[in-house]
């Protein structure tokens, strides 16, 4: 619910279906790992300061107030560190595994211009089309 919550404050305004879209893609990734209990205890962290700052969850805020969260932490400028300050766990943990989740897909690749992300089949037509 968090991440999703999040995802719609990061994500580009064309994206859609970011609900169904987050809970696929999290699926397959919390699993037991450490990086799993990472993103968990992460995601608890800015809960909690979502709860002292602003009153409310994450998934309760409004969009702006996600926003201001988000860069209240300093996720948005922040060096990504699974192991650093809040602000760069936020920034590997939430911020960059949601946005590994889109332009790693082919939806959110073609966004930025990749169509076929390293990792999903496109077969020969998409090698021997040009970008659109």
């Amino acid at each position: 619910e968090t991440l999703t919550a999040v995802a719609s404050v990061v994500y580009p305004t064309e994206v859609s279906g970011v609900s169904g879209f987050v809970e696929g893609f999290l699926a397959g990734r919390l699993d037991g790992s450490a990086h799993a209990a990472g993103v968990r205890e992460t995601v608890a962290e800015l809960n909690h300061l979502a709860n002292s700052w602003h009153g409310a969850p994450v998934a309760d805020l409004d969009p702006a107030d996600r926003d201001r969260l988000l860069r209240e932490v300093g996720a948005d400028t922040a060096e990504e560190d699974p192991r650093g300050t809040t602000a760069g766990r936020v920034r590997y943990y939430v911020v960059n595994e949601l946005l590994l989740a889109l332009y790693a897909s082919p939806t959110g690749g073609e966004l930025v211009g990749i169509e076929n992300p390293q990792g999903h089949a496109g077969g020969a037509v998409s090698y021997q089309k040009g970008p659109r």
